[in-house]
């Protein structure tokens, strides 16, 4: 681990002969950075200020630095907790962790850790982060419970990644269908369609899977309806460079994408999020039937791992 300077802000490097990545501990634990050694491709979005755009808790997370790779707890969306004895409580957007200062519990060579403290609801979440020989990074989140009430919560991996037109999307053989969640091409929240297959704003029918040029202007999000059984995602670049992003389905059974071609705040990118339930929100979740809960007084664990090929 080496101490650096990230705009404006500390920040914390694991380096080897593949990869070197960048975490911020204050705001939000965050890897700001990941860079193959090998071609030098930047695969985190990058905002061009100097000075890193931050937000008080319970901010607007788009209205920050909007880039890298968040964590979004215990929501995504802004909503009220339903359950007692949190009723009404209200859940910040894209949850508390993003914007707030991570206590660095251990760093070494190849490895960190780094934990933070709910605001609003009582929880600790710690995550690990190990830069493996192979060229890849393997997370490992542990989330305990500090109340003795159960206590229900999406988790969301918001990995903001760069695209180069004719990147493909690859994903287990069980991503069957998908719902819209966001869409600037008239698509309506909750309308289900077939991998790989979306329609534009024209009604033409386009491959979701392949990174169309900008000038298209899309913008879709979507998840994929089923809990996988195998939690994977890939992407192929033009150049024959991957990036798979791997995740424990036994408590991140879902996977989010949206696929952004200039159709916001222009940006060329994709965020994937492996996600412990769909919907941007656990309230919205529950009502497809989906939940995940960390029983009172106890620990839940997850992991992740980034890949470069």
């Amino acid at each position: 681990m080496t101490a650096a300077k990230y705009k404006n802000k500390p920040s914390m490097t694991l380096e080897n002969d593949s990869l070197r990545a960048e975490f911020l501990p204050d705001p939000g634990g965050k890897m700001a950075s990941l860079v193959s050694k090998r071609t030098g491709f930047e695969f985190l979005v990058q905002r061009p200020n100097l000075t890193y755009r931050d937000q008080p808790f319970a901010g607007v997370y788009v209205d920050g630095e909007c880039s890298g790779f968040d964590d979004m707890f215990p929501t995504i969306d802004a909503c009220a907790c339903e359950h007692d004895p949190w009723q009404g409580i209200e859940l910040a957007d894209h949850g508390e962790v993003w914007p707030l200062p991570w206590d660095v519990l251990f760093a070494d060579e190849y490895s960190l850790k780094m934990s933070v403290h709910g605001i609003r609801f009582p929880y600790l979440l710690e995550k690990r982060i190990t830069l493996m020989e192979n060229a890849s990074l393997r997370f490992e989140y542990v989330l305990t419970n500090l109340s003795p009430f159960d206590f229900e919560y999406l988790w969301a991996g918001h990995l903001m990644i760069n695209l180069v037109e004719g990147t493909k999307v690859c994903v287990p053989d069980d991503c069957r269908e998908m719902i819209t969640i966001l869409s600037n091409s008239g698509l309506k929240f909750g309308d289900i369609h077939q991998w790989p297959f979306l329609k534009d704003a024209n009604g033409e029918t386009y491959r979701a899977d392949i990174a169309r040029h900008k000038s298209v202007r899309g913008f879709e999000k979507y998840y994929f309806t089923h809990a996988l059984k195998q939690g994977w995602c890939r992407l192929e670049y033009p150049d024959q460079q991957k990036m798979q992003i791997s995740f424990s389905t036994e408590t991140v059974p879902f996977l989010g994408i949206l696929m952004n071609e200039d159709g916001w705040d222009g940006l060329y990118n994709i965020i994937v999020e492996p996600c412990s339930v769909c919907y941007d929100r656990p309230d919205v979740a529950k009502q497809h039937g989906q939940r995940s809960v960390v029983p009172g007084k106890s620990k839940i664990h997850w992991e992740m791992e980034i890949s470069i090929d």
